[in-house]
């Protein structure tokens, strides 16, 4: 049975090699070719492996683990397209055994004590990197030496196969991306390596599958965001597609309107040409981008309902193989990105998700709550883009470390405490970490409506309703609340840029914030948005933030701005 169609043929593969419409995807491939493939294969050292524990650093070792992976995937394609070249070959074998040889396939950050000397963690990576394996196995086939397929068949059964049967995982609980990665990969895996052992497993899996779509509700919104979306639903769809071949149609896991909408989710999620809602942890809004062979995959099964987003947005990374490899298997020269519309409006009911779309900005609002998985305290903020580019902004996430994902500080963080977030502050007060605290949205006669007083841990507060009113040039934010005794009520508003206070008036440049000074008075701080790491795992820099406090004198029942653009 070929569970990977058209990547077995070599027929297929000197297509790719020679037409012109496979341009792009070749590139990407010498780019990841140069990038991590020259040179000497790097070792994984102890000194590195430990530093996320002793230190909390994920980036020293893990630069190195990645480049590992990379130079595998890379070079699994590059034998592919040019079976010709032994030396290729030569390369992908030597990183193979490399690997093979490595003390662990999960992440240090997964291990939950690294003294244990447990070397089968499962985790995103071991799993994915062992589903990759089988595949390079099945598409090389007899090009590979017997020795390194022998070994890829050792590795995968004590690093997965075993460890798998042994016991449930937590992963399989948890209801976010981990379960469809893990699930998913491992299910790929055990279908193209052990294909004997899937009935055993089919059960279990698919479980875990219906665990993960049940954390979405009808609007198909992914509230990890849109990177964790295509992540963890990509592996969803890589088992489902395989899953329905290795069953001849009999189990079919994509059917169904709720696969449907979530798989038309991104699309919902502009807010102009080049950029995206960020909200969670989630790169800038002009840096997220989705794996381009995922797309191809959806919009097949989707043709009419699916659009695809504009280039800039899509990548091919062999990091991710088997997305990668839909790059070329699901690509079709028919396929075009559809500019997005303007006059387009988003309320996705269920989650409490807002987007807006004129002629003159793009706009996002969000309800939710301060409990969802990889979770920043922000319900009720919004965001404001304007000549594609976001002026009032959400930063996205820091870079991770041990620290951000620690409970006790992971709310410290400018990127994560509702500091900063577009939201207020009352009596000095941020919002908290509840996750049982559920805010309600509702949409109603062209205004969108958030009750959010369950998301500050306040018990003076006794109301707290925002509700955002749009016009053709600009948008109205309205604080309704109630507190009992004195009071302090700040608005908090974040930007990239610098901007020019005059009374009542904050100036962006082409965007404006308004407020009557009779009933508040503005001031601006700077504070540094973390963005990367050095490769030593220290922070850089990182990129300057100006978080606009606007205090109201004497706080009443409601306070009002509104965002103008010029």
């Amino acid at each position: 049975m070929n569970l990977l169609g058209k990547a077995t043929d070599p027929k297929f593969w000197a297509e790719v090699k020679n037409n012109p419409i496979y341009k792009d995807a070749l590139n990407s491939i010498w780019r990841d070719y140069n990038t991590y493939c020259i040179g000497e294969i790097e070792t994984t050292k102890f000194s590195k492996f430990r530093l996320f524990k002793d230190k909390g650093d994920r980036n020293s070792y893990q630069e190195v683990f990645f480049k590992r992976q990379h130079r595998m995937y890379t070079m699994a394609f590059m034998c592919l397209i040019y079976p010709e070249n032994e030396e290729y070959l030569e390369l992908l074998q030597d990183t193979i055994w490399e690997i093979c040889d490595q003390y662990v396939w999960a992440l240090p950050a997964h291990i939950e004590n690294i003294e244990k000397n447990d070397n089968c963690e499962l985790d995103l990576d071991a799993t994915t990197m062992s589903m990759a394996l089988a595949m390079i196995k099945v598409m090389l086939s007899e090009r590979l030496h017997p020795l390194i397929k022998s070994r890829i068949d050792y590795e995968i059964d004590r690093r997965l196969i075993k460890p798998f049967f042994a016991k449930r995982w937590h992963w399989e609980y948890r209801q976010n991306n981990w379960t469809a990665v893990c699930t998913g990969a491992t299910g790929c895996a055990i279908m193209l390596n052990r294909p004997e052992l899937f009935s055993l497993a089919q059960d279990r899996l698919n479980e875990d599958m219906r665990s993960y779509i049940s954390s979405y509700k009808e609007d198909g919104v992914c509230v990890e965001g849109a990177g964790y979306w295509s992540y963890g639903f990509g592996y969803y769809v890589e088992y489902a597609s395989m899953q329905k071949i290795f069953t001849n149609g009999q189990v079919d896991l994509l059917a169904g309107e709720k696969i449907k909408s979530i798989s038309l989710f991104l699309q919902k999620l502009f807010l102009d040409r080049d950029v995206i809602v960020n909200y969670g942890d989630c790169g800038a809004g002009t840096d997220v981008s989705v794996p381009a062979g995922f797309m191809y995959g959806l919009k097949q099964l989707y043709p009419s309902d699916l659009q695809l987003p504009p280039k800039e947005r899509l990548t091919i990374e062999s990091h991710y193989f088997p997305f990668c490899l839909r790059a070329f298997t699901c690509f079709d020269s028919s396929f075009v990105a559809e500019d997005i519309s303007k006059n387009a409006e988003y309320y996705m009911k269920d989650c409490g998700w807002f987007v807006k779309r004129t002629e003159k900005y793009g706009f996002s609002a969000r309800g939710g709550c301060n409990g969802e998985s990889h979770n920043h305290n922000d319900v009720g903020s919004f965001i404001l883009s304007i000549d594609n580019d976001q002026v009032l902004i959400d930063m996205g996430c820091r870079p991770y470390t041990r620290q951000y994902f620690e409970h006790a500080t992971r709310y410290t963080y400018l990127e994560t405490s509702s500091k900063g977030h577009n939201v207020p502050i009352i009596n000095g007060k941020y919002q908290a970490n509840i996750p049982e605290a559920y805010p309600t949205t509702s949409f109603e006669n062209g205004v969108f409506y958030v009750d959010f007083r369950v998301a500050y841990d306040i018990p003076e507060l006794k109301k707290l309703v925002r509700n955002y009113s749009f016009s053709d040039t600009g948008v109205s934010v309205c604080d309704n609340f109630d507190i009992e005794g004195e009071c302090t009520f700040t608005e908090r508003i974040v930007s990239y840029i610098e901007p020019k206070i005059n009374g009542g008036t904050i100036d962006y440049g082409k965007v404006t914030v308004n407020f009557d000074p009779e009933l508040a008075s503005a001031r601006v701080e700077k504070d540094i948005h973390a963005k990367e790491l050095e490769i030593d795992g220290s922070l850089k820099k990182g990129v300057d933030i100006y978080l606009i406090s606007i205090d109201v004198k004497e706080p009443k029942d409601k306070f009002e701005f509104t965002i103008n653009i010029k």
